[in-house]
């Protein structure tokens, strides 16, 4: 669900993934935006950021163990409330660097036999030729 407007963005996704490794991947995508962290809460996985615009949060529930909700909000310091101007940059940089990051995520396991990093796709592994499916 996609709220604009008065100055901000409001969004929140489900995503099937481990909530502990969801919490990573958003905490690379935050350090990539180039904001500066107010206040991080890794056990509540919340975390208050800003940049020169745009104040932030970003929230994480476990709906169960596989699904996890990510909510991302962002708002000017003052409220606009006769602004039409779409204010959705910074959430959706957010979920651009979120989606790529668990999809090269999902891409990747380890071998079983020696710890490689090696596509998921694969049915043996190239370093140790260990049967992996």
């Amino acid at each position: 669900m996609r709220i604009d407007g008065a100055g901000g963005c409001f969004d929140n996704r489900l995503y099937e993934v481990d909530i502990d490794v969801a919490w990573n991947i958003a905490l690379l995508c935050v350090n990539e935006m180039g904001v500066t962290i107010d206040e991080q809460d890794d056990a509540a996985h919340q975390l208050h950021f800003h940049n020169k615009k745009k104040i932030m949060q970003l929230a994480m529930q476990s709906l169960d163990e596989e699904t996890v909700q990510v909510i991302m909000d962002s708002t000017k310091e003052r409220l606009q409330i006769y602004n039409w101007k779409r204010e959705d940059k910074e959430v959706n940089q957010f979920y651009e660097l979120f989606e790529k990051k668990l999809t090269e995520y999902r891409a990747f396991i380890l071998c079983p036999n020696c710890s490689a990093k090696i596509s998921s796709l694969v049915k043996f592994c190239p370093e140790c030729g260990c049967k992996v499916k």
